[in-house]
């Protein structure tokens, strides 16, 4: 199916990725997979005008991307805007916009004024005339004629079914509705095209029924929520289908039971994004240059026509081209296809970790301001910290105004029921075929950058028993979600808590403040798991792209006589909360009890702005508790 005018483009990679279920208005969809993406299949000469609008290069997460999937991945690819005319059958506009491509799903639908269960292909287009009821049976209620026997203009439209079912290893399938019917029938019938899906006076879903009108046989969906009730029906285990690939692409030998969700349920699709800081050297516009696939493509073609000698004029007309001097420029690809040339073939099997991986941002965060040339995408100062009001140099060390920066995220699989990091397997597959490339988008904006003071947050951390005691807590409830749900041991220190929680209610204060909303900032947690990379810091930036993130409003907060004051109202609101002293007194709250003194008229952020799911917060070790005020980080600022 053709893509949808409402769709924006930055959705297409979070939060409704391939093999996400969208509810448009009239619709229930899902995004297909790469292979089917505008670039892919489009022809020559709109393929190029596609590929150079949606390609996003960042050769820094390529390189962790390919030594941690362990196959080359050279580029990255936006999902294309919508025409703007609103027709399904366009693949591209006079402006090199495609449409994106979707799948029906679920397939099962159902008339809302006779009942009737129908199953739809999934291929067809909103309009077609299959999403009318043409059932001419009886109704389950009313004595009205069947919507077969109305005017085709009056019949209902079907309206896809709620509820699915899905597994672990991010298959999924339409809900058994005849099985589920026929459960307790001991006659053979194949009801499909005589189900029936009804409302009782019953309590929840005791009160949704399907009824077969062929055999009379009949179930509520009472129970068919529990973890074994498909049991009996996928007794040969999960058939493996991947509707966003395509009808016939099922993946064999699944062994994991599936089970129902609602479509629109949160467990239904956790995507595995990987975010990343484009920062010096790459952020250069040589680094960049060289990055870029598309010019080794050409590179290549002219090296090919030269006789496998390197094409330096190609090279040189390509500086031009970019606005680089010549001479450094064929230098630079020289060492590159070198470096290619040695590489080839030998992909690193070494993971690159997110702690290592952030420790670069880290650095250059602290590091010297890029040349006046070189600021397009990273650009950063440094303020005296002597600057702000005194108390500010007693628990921060640096401050850092990052007046540019561009993030890059990127899709690299998902899951369903379960996040990804609990699976023992891979998540499910964007493609059926391997790809060099994925599925993300660049983001523009600014930010600030805070650092710890580490001799204070040193002492806070070993010689007050009180942050042990109080986070042992947290921990404990830590390692009991770990064994419940199968997840790795993570570490987890009280410094994370404290940076984390101080993020929380800075964002918060600084949507009051400066008139940003919340959920337009976002933070950026550069903390050591182990104390080992000595990462102590937080950066707060604009989470999009338009004009609100990019203007410079961010960065003027974080000028002295603006920043001290922000943190000290931050600071002074989150030492009440409406909530206390339940808050304040609570030994955990929040999903598995992660939160101590953490709620949502506190501390809590929307979902956008925080990377841990609201979670691993508490207010105690920010400013202290009524009981051991001394537990608290800013416990000068506790009332």
């Amino acid at each position: 199916m053709a893509g949808r005018p409402e769709f924006r483009a930055s959705q297409g990679v979070i939060p409704f990725g391939v093999g996400a279920i969208i509810d448009f208005p009239d619709d229930s969809l899902m995004m297909a997979g790469l292979d089917v993406w505008p670039h892919v299949i489009a022809e020559d000469e709109k393929r190029n005008a596609i590929l150079s609008s949606t390609k996003v290069v960042d050769g820094r997460l390529a390189r962790r991307l390919t030594a941690n999937l362990g196959r080359k991945i050279s580029v990255f690819r936006s999902p294309t805007l919508a025409p703007d005319q609103h027709k399904y059958l366009s693949v591209l506009d006079h402006d090199g916009n495609a449409s994106m491509p979707f799948v029906r799903f679920p397939n099962w639908h159902f008339c809302p004024r006779c009942r009737s269960l129908r199953h739809v292909p999934w291929n067809i287009r909103s309009g077609d005339k299959l999403l009318k009821c043409s059932n001419r049976g009886r109704r389950t209620e009313g004595a009205a004629d069947p919507c077969g026997k109305l005017p085709v203009n009056r019949r209902p439209q079907l309206v896809p079914v709620r509820f699915v079912a899905a597994c672990e290893n991010g298959h999924i399938m339409d809900f058994p509705w005849n099985e589920w019917a026929h459960t307790n029938s001991k006659a053979e019938c194949d009801g499909k095209d005589s189900l029936y899906l009804y409302s009782t006076t019953a309590a929840g879903l005791a009160g949704v029924r399907v009824h077969c009108s062929k055999c009379g046989s009949g179930r509520s969906m009472a129970g068919s929520f529990q973890k074994s009730s498909l049991l009996s029906i996928f007794a040969e285990g999960c058939p493996g289908t991947r509707p966003w690939l395509g009808p016939d692409n099922n993946e064999s030998n699944c062994d994991a039971l599936p089970q129902t969700v609602q479509r629109g349920a949160s467990n239904a699709y956790f995507a595995k994004v990987v975010s990343s800081i484009l920062i010096p050297p790459y952020s250069a516009l040589l680094q960049q240059a060289l990055d870029d696939p598309e010019f080794w493509e050409d590179f290549y073609a002219s090296y090919s026509d030269a006789g496998e000698k390197f094409p330096e004029n190609m090279v040189k007309r390509e500086a031009t081209k970019r606005r680089f001097e010549p001479a450094v420029f064929v230098r630079a690809v020289k060492e590159r296809f070198n470096e290619m040339t040695e590489e080839a073939n030998d992909i690193s099997s070494e993971e690159i970790s997110e702690e290592s991986y952030r420790l670069d941002e880290y650095k250059a965060f602290k590091d010297k301001r890029p040349t006046k040339k070189e600021r397009r995408d990273f650009d950063i100062e440094t303020v005296n910290i002597q600057e702000y009001e005194s108390w500010v140099a007693d628990f921060f060390q640096r401050i850092v105004l990052v007046k540019k920066l561009r993030e890059t995220r990127v899709l690299t699989g998902f899951s369903r029921l379960v996040p990804p990091e609990s699976l023992d397997n891979a998540p499910a597959s964007l493609s059926v075929k391997k790809r060099d490339w994925l599925p993300g988008y660049s983001v523009r904006g600014e930010g600030i950058f805070v650092e710890f003071n580490t001799s204070t947050i040193a002492s806070w951390m070993h010689d007050n028993l009180g942050v042990e005691k109080r986070f042992a807590m947290i921990e404990k409830h830590l390692r009991k979600m770990e064994r419940e749900r199968s997840f790795g041991k993570r570490i987890v220190n009280p410094e994370f808590v404290l940076i984390h929680t101080f993020a929380h209610v800075l964002i918060r204060q600084m949507a009051f403040e400066s008139g940003y909303d919340s959920s337009s900032l976002r933070e950026r947690l550069y903390v050591s798991a182990e104390n080992k990379t000595g990462m102590n810091g937080v950066l707060i930036y604009t989470a999009s792209g338009d004009s609100e993130g990019t203007l410079g409003g961010l960065v003027r907060q974080g000028e002295p006589g603006r920043l001290d004051k922000t943190i000290k109202g931050a600071l002074d609101n989150s030492s009440i909360c409406s909530s206390d002293p339940l808050c304040i007194e609570s030994e955990g709250q929040g999903t598995f009890s992660l939160n101590l003194a953490a709620c949502h008229s506190c501390s809590l952020l929307p979902e956008t702005s925080c990377e841990e799911g609201n979670l691993l917060l508490d207010r105690g070790l920010l400013i202290g508790t009524p009981e051991d005020p001394n537990v608290g980080y800013f416990r000068e600022f506790s009332i």
